[in-house]
């Protein structure tokens, strides 16, 4: 065997596992750290589970909106609403179709409207 074709050989078996790897991720549901403004936006009305610790609170997305606009960021906030009396603090939100992620929420004040209780916000800045 030719020197070029050994080594044309060799670089295709050290990179077929990262090529195998690529394809496998790409069919993968969203996650944190592929679900963007865009993602979102499909998720709003959809129900949420918010774990700190062990308790959950059921909240809905109510909105996303966009940020500032700059080069190479994304910048967003997602609107909750729940039941009243969430503080502060990370919060391992989870829904079927985008699975479970960690997110830092802060209470918003209240719903918009009568009977959707309280507003919770998350802020996103993504180097996209």
């Amino acid at each position: 065997m030719e020197r070029r074709n050994f080594i044309l050989a060799a670089g295709t078996l050290v990179g077929a596992p990262a090529v195998a790897r690529a394809a496998s991720l790409a069919a993968l549901p969203p996650s944190a750290s592929t679900l963007r403004m865009a993602g979102f936006r499909d998720l709003v009305g959809q129900q949420f589970i918010a774990f700190q610790g062990k308790r959950g609170t059921s909240l809905d997305l109510l909105a996303v909106r966009g940020g500032k606009e700059a080069p190479h960021q994304e910048q967003f906030t997602l609107l909750f609403t729940g039941a009243p009396g969430l503080d502060a603090g990370i919060y391992e939100i989870d829904n079927p179709l985008s699975g479970r992620m960690s997110i830092f929420m802060e209470p918003a004040g209240r719903g918009p409207a009568a009977g959707l209780g309280a507003l919770y916000r998350a802020e996103f800045s993504l180097l996209v």
